[in-house]
């Protein structure tokens, strides 16, 4: 007799949320890639709300009151199926509920901690000024190390899942798709007789579960889209005054150094003392003569100092700065040990296209570059 476990949303969500948890993984690797993991991120995060929803508005054995037991419960189950004699479930027994709730917490986790990491190295997102660089670098480890946790756990209960199919002979993997099992026995009379699809959850319940699918629905069309903006901001500085504000680039600068000779680069990415390095040596600037007379000279390595490295709170400068030997006064920000090790994954070939020519053309594959955004997700790398 055929038995109809799991209702159709329960399905969806799992196989949803393996989707989503797979395609951030996988959009992970790349730093062009990051619109994408944040959206699945989001997607991610979206489910679980629904699912922790539907353990209370679900059908019978979508519900945690139907699965969720306690250790004994758990103890005994485990040594049962171990001894090949499994005490039989229609829907989770005991030890996979504890998988299932673990799965939910990681996951959720992990989704959070992404999106910090995104609202305060990023400065985007629903965290966007809410969280600092340093909140974002310190929460990192845990998004990273909670992921990978996350997919152990994730193999462990695919060889669960195997275990059940192939040597107790459960089928559930299909059952999950299908919604229905064959009739075992050893369920109770009350177990083979139970409708899952007519035991629903509490109305209200049900209702506010709907209502949270509309939401997020909306919320998806409004801000999952991989858009780029339609301006790139300059990264704040820290002021005189101890308070953070917006660059003001400066007009002489523009004129004498973004403009006649090479394309700007902006003060963030080198520290002050390279700044001053580069500012007094200019009758031999990168064998060339760019001398300026020295009130040029003094307004224009006055801006340089104002919003230099140590002064930005960008991703940018954090790990540029971070990547330097102590004292250490780099003329060039392409021979920075993070820039290095940044742009490694790419090819020589790369710099050498027509649309990027070299490796300090960084509006290239930077299109906020001229205003100092370098934003992971802003990255292009043109053909």
């Amino acid at each position: 007799m055929r038995i109809r476990v799991w209702d159709t949303p329960t399905r969806l969500f799992h196989w949803l949320l393996v989707a989503a948890f797979f395609s951030a993984l996988l959009f992970s690797w790349r730093d062009s890639d990051l619109n994408y993991h944040i959206a699945a991120g989001y997607i991610v995060l979206g489910l679980v709300a629904f699912r922790v929803t539907w353990g209370f508005a679900g059908g019978r054995h979508s519900r945690f009151s139907d699965f969720v037991k306690g250790w004994p419960a758990v103890r005994l189950f485990l040594v049962k199926a171990l001894r090949r004699e499994p005490i039989r479930y229609i829907g989770h027994n005991p030890a996979v509920a504890w998988v299932v709730l673990s799965l939910l917490t990681l996951v959720t986790i992990t989704a959070l901690t992404g999106i910090i990491i995104y609202g305060g190295e990023e400065g985007r997102g629903v965290f966007a000024e809410v969280f600092s660089y340093e909140t974002a670098e310190f929460v990192r480890p845990v998004h990273t190390y909670i992921a990978y946790f996350t997919l152990f756990i994730v193999s462990g209960h695919v060889l669960a899942a195997l275990f059940h199919d192939l040597v107790l002979k459960e089928r559930i993997i299909v059952s999950m798709i299908t919604g229905v099992k064959e009739d075992e026995e050893g369920w109770t009379e009350a177990e083979r007789e139970s409708d899952n699809e007519a035991e629903k959850g509490p109305k209200g319940a049900r209702i506010f579960a709907l209502a949270l699918v509309a939401v997020m629905s909306i919320l998806a069309l409004m801000y999952l889209p991989a858009k780029k903006p339609l301006t790139y901001p300059s990264p704040p500085v820290l002021g005189e005054d101890g308070t953070w504000a917006a660059i003001t680039a400066n007009e002489l600068w523009l004129d004498e150094c973004a403009s006649s000779c090479h394309s700007a680069f902006y003060p963030t990415l080198l520290p002050a003392r390279s700044w001053k390095r580069i500012m007094s040596g200019l009758e031999e600037h990168f064998d060339d003569d760019a001398s300026l007379d020295a009130g040029d000279v003094a307004e224009i390595q006055e801006f340089l100092l104002a919003a230099s490295a140590e002064r930005s709170n960008s991703e940018a400068s954090r790990k540029i700065l971070a990547s330097l030997r102590p004292g250490s006064a780099p003329l060039r920000i392409t021979r920075t040990p993070y820039w290095v090790s940044k742009h490694s994954y790419l090819k020589e070939d790369v710099f050498k296209r027509e649309s990027i020519v070299s490796r300090s053309n960084c509006v290239a594959c930077h299109p906020g570059a001229e205003t100092g955004s370098f934003e992971d997700a802003d990255i292009k790398i043109p053909r």
